[in-house]
């Protein structure tokens, strides 16, 4: 079942001010200001440029909220804040909040948009806002360094010797499995703009040698041969459900006999009763997009098995698939 309210925390779902509060206190880039240590509301309005008087409510609305810890006259960081808001953090991830302030116009047309079935945006921000797209993929590589070496120790590549990350983004995956199996050749195949950005991640990791980036949409052009191992991560929320399930028969033809898949994407519960967080994440899709949703585990595996493919497996809740040809 879902989440059990109490009066006044549905009264406190009526108010958006945390919301506004965090996200400007992230534009104003308040964490980096604090970065070096505690420091008064005086001297953070000097870094950042602010009045001194109405920046000191914010500060004290951001301690209530939990971000920040005050100490007499000073203001510092919580750890949380130190290594996902500070600029100088390898794990910065402030572009996303602004994203998320960008959206705040969209997210006032949700009225509209449930009563005329209709979106509000044409494409995603990838395709409009190639600029800004650039920064989430940027974020969304630091957020999954965190977590994709794990993963490449939990899925055993060792018999394979081909692999393709398909839509791979930055290639944060990519390197994680070809630095997990050194003997794996991969390809990464994405859009042409997106690769330029994953070039550098390439370079960076110096993988070149091993990851062969190729250019293409997924969706209409021809994958570049047949794999042993086929990647695919949240790619499934930004299409349709008929796109999903053409891709997955597309791929199951790209794979060697005997080779396998991995799906990696935000599912929702197949329990009705207990959707899970990820049906909120489904509502952002529909703002933030033309046609993305969150689809349920047992979507994801019906277009598997009409797809061809067998030995399904959830290796990860809600989160990751893998399944043989």
């Amino acid at each position: 079942m879902g989440k059990e309210l109490s009066v006044p925390s549905i009264f406190q779902l009526g108010y958006y001010w945390n919301a506004k509060i965090f996200l400007t206190s992230v534009r104003l880039d308040l964490y980096t200001a604090i970065s070096e240590g505690s420091k008064t509301a005086e001297e953070i309005a000097s870094s950042v440029k602010a009045d001194p008087s109405f920046l000191e409510r914010m500060l004290d609305a951001l301690v209530e909220i939990g971000l920040l810890k005050r100490e007499g006259p000073n203001y510092l960081n919580t750890p949380p804040v130190a290594e996902f808001l500070v600029k100088t953090s390898p794990f910065y991830t402030g572009e996303l909040m602004l994203l998320q302030d960008e959206e705040w116009g969209h997210w006032g047309k949700l009225e509209e948009i449930i009563r005329s079935g209709r979106p509000a945006v044409k494409g995603n921000i990838f395709m409009n806002r190639p600029e800004v797209g650039e920064n989430v993929l940027k974020v969304l590589h630091r957020m999954a360094k965190r977590v994709a070496p794990t993963l490449a120790e939990r899925i055993d590549l060792s018999s394979r010797k081909s692999f393709i990350d398909v839509g791979g983004g930055a290639g944060t995956f990519s390197v994680a499995f070809c630095k997990r199996y050194p003997h794996l050749q991969a390809v990464l195949f994405d859009l042409p703009q997106t690769l330029q950005v994953t070039r550098k991640t390439i370079e960076t990791e110096k993988m070149t040698d091993q990851i062969r980036l190729v250019g293409g949409n997924f969706n209409q052009d021809a994958l570049p041969g047949k794999f042993d191992v086929v990647f695919l991560s949240d790619i499934l929320h930004y299409q349709t459900y008929d796109e999903n399930a053409a891709l997955f028969r597309k791929l199951y033809h790209a794979i060697n006999p005997g080779g396998m898949i991995i799906v990696k994407d935000m599912f929702i519960n197949d329990d009705i009763n207990n959707p899970g967080w990820n049906a909120i994440f489904s509502m952002h899709m529909l703002v933030y997009s033309e046609k993305g949703q969150c689809y349920k585990g047992e979507e994801i595996r019906s277009w598997l098995e009409k797809a061809g493919f067998n030995h399904l497996v959830e290796i990860e809740r809600n989160t990751v698939f893998t399944a043989s040809k």
